[in-house]
């Protein structure tokens, strides 16, 4: 049995006029040896609802019922479930999942182990970095991935609501929020809806984030409105050891490795290109081999590819938001904000920016003070940790748009293949991204 819910239909009379209607709510879970019954009332408050089960939800909410509070994670799906990734965890996340306690489920997994990264240019150049030091990133699907990370922390301790869909979130009397939960996402036609309540948010539910949208965090990004499609292949002609992200006329290309003799192959273009493809059936699959056959060394690739299963596409990726907290509340994972994937961190910085949310929301419960100002200091740590890598990511992108500058780039890289590691480890996150934007490596990287 899977853990899920069941609202009744009788309204909490103890609701506040003008509050979210409340429902009383059974939580059922499969615990070590029988089932694990929770009931959840309108008088029931717990400590925090976790909003979204991604490795950033999971991860705060693993966390933050490890130091002692009471953990509520709610997602719209049930796991495992697919979701539109390049599906590569580069090595920083593999020491996350350490100190989490969650590395032994993952490797379980199978997962294969990369020691780097190729980038080919436009030209044709590839340059291929190396983490070193024994340094493996690793590749699996994203649904095993997330579903072993969710386990990970139901069997922490945290009551965990798949197929829970959140629908509306509102402060009330005393501090507290009351987040509107509705049943199976898949359940056709409307499913009855619960109300729990909480002292505290995090909302890990994606670029659109809901939470991010009702405490009036998000913003619009009117740059970099990138579209993505990808699928799964058997037959592709992979490279061995590391995955490629291939820069092509249209966008990029990136092609990973997978267990099972899979490959993931991901395009990506800017939101122009796609138009009336995104709507998927034909037009996507069209849309997707044209961009294929546009490079010679991705119809190479896929001269063999056999699909497996169906294109799923997304977009626009970029989001933004005007900060990542507020009262009671903050944003991890995407949907605190997302640029683009070509350097293949977006997996570990939600992990690390988890590791921050979770210690500082944390802080906060323990003085009872969860007023703004007592979370800023998650920002702060955000900015300290994220802000050159931006920067970092910024830069390539400029850089893509130009592509007889990206070979040259590209030609000097290969030129002196340990510049070629050091954009690696730091794309890696094993070294510092400052360490690119400094004027030693743009010196060395004009005259290679």
């Amino acid at each position: 049995m899977r853990p899920g819910l069941r609202a009744e239909s009788r309204p909490d009379r103890a609701a506040a006029a003008g509050a979210l209607q409340l429902h009383r709510l059974r939580v059922e879970e499969l615990g070590p040896g029988a089932a694990v019954h929770r009931t959840v009332t309108a008088s029931t408050v717990c400590d925090v609802i976790v909003v979204g089960g991604g490795p950033a939800g999971s991860t705060a909410a693993t966390l933050l019922r490890r130091a002692g509070w009471d953990v509520v994670l709610c997602d719209a799906a049930r796991f495992p479930r697919h979701k539109i990734c390049g599906e590569y965890v580069p090595p920083a996340a593999l020491r996350i999942f350490e100190r989490l306690g969650a590395l032994g489920a993952i490797e379980s997994l199978g997962p294969l182990r990369h020691v780097g990264m190729a980038v080919v240019s436009p030209g044709g150049t590839t340059v291929l970095g190396r983490y070193g030091g024994g340094v493996r990133g690793l590749s699996l699907r994203r649904l095993d991935l997330d579903r072993a990370l969710l386990d990970h922390a139901r069997q922490s301790g945290v009551t965990v609501l798949e197929g829970a869909r959140v629908t509306g979130l509102a402060r009330c009397g005393g501090g507290v929020f009351e987040v509107a939960v509705g049943g199976d996402a898949r359940a056709a036609g409307p499913a009855p809806a619960a109300v729990l309540r909480a002292r505290a948010v995090v909302g890990a539910d994606g670029r659109n984030s809901l939470v991010a949208r009702r405490l009036g965090l998000r913003r619009t990004e009117p740059r970099h409105r990138k579209w993505a499609v990808m699928g799964h292949f058997g037959g592709v002609d992979v490279p061995a050891g590391h995955g490629e992200m291939i820069v092509t006329p249209y966008g990029y290309c990136g092609i990973n490795p997978l267990p099972q003799g899979l490959a993931n192959v991901c395009v990506v273009v800017d939101h122009q290109a796609i138009r009336g493809a995104a709507v998927g059936g034909d037009r996507l699959a069209s849309f997707f081999h044209d961009r294929i056959s546009a490079h010679p060394l991705t119809r190479q690739r896929m001269a063999r590819a056999e699909p497996v299963g169906r294109l799923w596409a997304t977009g626009p990726m970029a989001c933004r938001t005007a900060r990542g907290f507020a009262d009671g509340a903050v944003l991890v994972g995407d949907a605190a904000g997302f640029y683009d994937p070509f350097t293949g961190e977006g997996i570990a910085m939600a992990l690390r920016g988890a590791e921050m949310a979770a210690e500082v929301l944390s802080g906060a419960l323990r003085r009872g003070d969860l007023a703004s100002r007592a979370l800023e200091p998650y920002e702060e740590a955000r900015r300290a940790a994220f802000h050159a890598r931006l920067r970092l990511d910024r830069s390539l992108q400029a850089l893509l748009k130009h592509p007889r500058l990206t070979d040259w780039v590209a030609r000097r890289l290969r030129r002196d293949p340990g510049l070629a590691d050091l954009l690696a480890r730091v794309t890696g996150d094993t070294v510092d991204a400052a360490r690119l934007l400094r004027p030693g490596f743009m010196a060395r990287l004009l005259l290679a």
